[in-house]
């Protein structure tokens, strides 16, 4: 059985290099996620401030990992959420310069092809949410972007009874709404 350990990219040059390689690889196709202002504005410096949110689960026999997960310390009313999905999250994490942070705000979580079908994912989820309570957060936010085979599903915001919160939703109002213009619909063509 293969052991994993978790890192973050504050650990070394090299498990940096390497979670860039496949962060790139696996969003690459697709580029209409890397065309936003947020993310042209303040996605790296984000990455780069906040290495430590920066999560590699780690093949231990290999040292290569297997999943990377990008996270970043914001403050957010968990009653309020805006319609916005990520682009509000790195928008308003880039902007929240000296006020406390109550929550993560989950990025991204990138798993190669070869560790798909493993649940390395679920497990970047865990550990998103151990570090929230390591920082004495309130819990995690996730914007998430249903895929083509699930654009017609809605997601509900869900919470964990152990722990700091865990948020999801096809928007951050999550429960059945369409997805979020600026950040979750390609700008050619937007979902029905």
């Amino acid at each position: 059985m293969t052991r994993y350990a978790v890192r973050t990219r504050a650990d070394s040059p090299e498990l940096r290099k390497a979670a860039m390689a496949i962060e790139q690889s696996a969003w690459s196709a697709l580029g209409f996620l890397n065309f936003t202002r947020a993310h042209f504005a303040f996605y790296q410096q984000l990455l780069e401030n906040h290495a430590d949110c920066q999560l590699c689960l780690v093949d231990e026999e290999t040292g290569y990992p297997v999943a990377v997960g990008n996270c970043v310390p914001l403050t957010c009313d968990f009653d309020n959420l805006p319609p916005e999905g990520w682009d509000w999250i790195v928008e308003t994490a880039a902007n929240d310069r000296g006020r406390p942070a109550n929550a993560l705000g989950a990025l991204a979580i990138s798993v190669p092809g070869i560790h798909r079908g493993k649940g390395v994912a679920r497990m970047m989820i865990e550990e998103f949410r151990k570090l929230a309570e390591r920082k004495g957060l309130d819990g995690v936010i996730a914007p998430v972007r249903p895929s083509e085979s699930t654009a017609t599903r809605s997601f509900r915001w869900t919470s964990t009874s152990a722990g700091p919160t865990i948020v999801v939703g096809s928007t951050m109002r999550g429960c059945a709404r369409t997805p979020a213009a600026r950040s979750s619909a390609p700008p050619t063509a937007p979902w029905s």
